[in-house]
């Protein structure tokens, strides 16, 4: 039995490629904007992703097979490209938030201990003023005291 493959087939594969490559293209991106990265020209390049599989999927409805291929595999390069883009502000996003990090917590055990250092000093300064005070007062004796 002869088996028969049609155009047909091949655009409609290279259009379910192009489609899950937009969708995991989308999640990547998705991905970047949960850590805090801009994401706002991944985003436009995305619109043109669809837009190419939108163009794909009109020529296969028109029966255009081989410009719905040739636009599927360019949408599919695409968003790819935008993956990848998109990993790599992941991954610069995640390091930039660890570098803010462990430069808050630097600073503030820095300022924790100018703190410390301060109180330690002022209360130094009131202990001896306090003793001062304390020594240049004269006790009182009582004179019609009951034993």
């Amino acid at each position: 039995m002869p088996l028969f493959v049609s155009a047909d087939d091949g655009a409609s594969s290279a259009i379910s490629e192009a489609n899950d490559a937009l969708r995991r293209a989308f999640e990547a991106v998705l991905e970047a904007e949960r850590v805090g990265a801009n994401v706002s020209g991944l985003i436009v390049k995305l619109n043109e992703v669809g837009g190419l599989l939108a163009e794909a999927e009109i020529a296969y409805k028109n029966g255009n097979f081989s410009e719905a291929v040739s636009k599927a595999k360019e949408c599919s390069g695409l968003a790819d490209g935008v993956m990848d883009e998109a990993l790599t502000l992941k991954g610069k996003a995640l390091a930039m938030g660890q570098n803010i990090f462990w430069q808050n917590l630097s600073i503030t055990l820095v300022e924790s201990a100018v703190f410390l250092i301060f109180l330690f000093f002022v209360w130094d300064w009131f202990k001896r003023f306090y003793s001062k005070k304390l020594m240049k007062m004269k006790p009182e004796v009582a004179v019609d005291a009951e034993d």
